[in-house]
């Protein structure tokens, strides 16, 4: 269950998805006096289910003023400008639902200057009786802009910090609802609400933080190969933790993710090449690494 607040998202085009949308209204500020942005599209669902209707809330700075504001479209489709050189916090919230936090930190090295595009995924669930979310009070992910790959990306490291909260959250979520505990606290959003819990993205689960895949064949970026073990703790892994370790003869291989098509490994596999350039992707099967014509084989059947 937990699996599905991973975000694994970032594209570089705007379209070719065949949805439309609508640009947030402007900016309530002197967004007219900026001639860089950072364009955002986002997704937001239920599981498998899109959302729409679903609240989005935008703060710049640390002002508790709301700068912007959208719904969702029918296909859960938020799209959005953020004036650079200045640090937002975005709510996501839907009655019935719990609220998330995305926060995005738009300053940036003036030489960098220019407009830039960042596609996320937040996943929403039940915000039930008996459930702790106080985790949520935090950002579920933090973008910011990578000054060695100079594009807007996840600060994995933070991702890291709280994966553990969060997927001790969706546990918790998933006992209450095999033990039918699961009473859905319907009631009408609040501003307090909107400002109290929030976002994905989607993480971004964590963008690094290895899925329960039912498929039977499954995906996984390969980072780091070495003739000897590598510690969890080493500088290699570039903070994160929840590598998987795979031997093959004497050689050691370390992988992050598994993903049910290789097209959502390729995205994750993209989105780290500025950290691991010699990133691949790999398959296994019932644990066993195959080729990947093995595994397209397989997934044809």
């Amino acid at each position: 269950m937990y699996e599905r607040f991973l975000i694994l998202l970032i594209t570089c085009l705007i379209s070719g998805r065949g949805v439309s949308f609508a640009y947030a209204s402007s900016f309530q500020d002197d967004s007219t006096k900026q001639k860089h942005f950072l364009d955002m599209k986002g997704q937001i669902s239920y599981g498998k289910k899109k959302l729409d209707k679903v609240f989005v809330k935008i703060y710049s700075d640390t002002s508790s003023i709301v700068v912007q504001k959208m719904e969702s479209d029918i296909g859960g489709w938020v799209a959005f400008q953020l004036p650079i050189q200045k640090t937002y916090t975005i709510k996501i919230s839907k009655a019935g639902h719990v609220t998330k936090i995305i926060s995005v930190d738009a300053i940036m090295p003036k030489l960098n200057e220019g407009d830039y595009y960042f596609e996320f995924s937040v996943d929403l669930f039940e915000n039930v009786e008996g459930l702790d979310v106080s985790v949520l009070k935090n950002p579920i992910a933090k973008i910011f802009f990578n000054s060695f790959t100079k594009k807007f990306d996840y600060d994995y490291n933070y991702t890291v910090q709280i994966n553990n909260d969060v997927k001790k959250l969706y546990r918790n979520y998933d006992l209450l609802k095999k033990q039918g505990n699961l009473q859905s606290v319907t009631h009408k959003e609040t501003e307090t609400e909107m400002s109290a819990d929030t976002s994905k993205k989607t993480i971004i689960a964590s963008p690094l933080t290895v899925i329960k895949s039912e498929a039977k064949i499954i995906f996984s970026v390969g980072i780091v190969t070495s003739s000897e073990q590598v510690p969890r703790i080493s500088p290699r892994f570039k903070g994160i933790l929840n590598v998987k370790e795979y031997q093959e003869g004497d050689t050691y291989k370390y992988y992050v993710g598994e993903y049910p098509s290789q097209a959502e490994a390729e995205k994750m596999k993209d989105r780290i090449s500025g950290y691991f350039p010699d990133a691949s992707i790999a398959a296994f099967k019932d644990g066993k690494k195959i080729t990947l014509e093995e595994a397209m084989n397989v997934s044809e059947k």
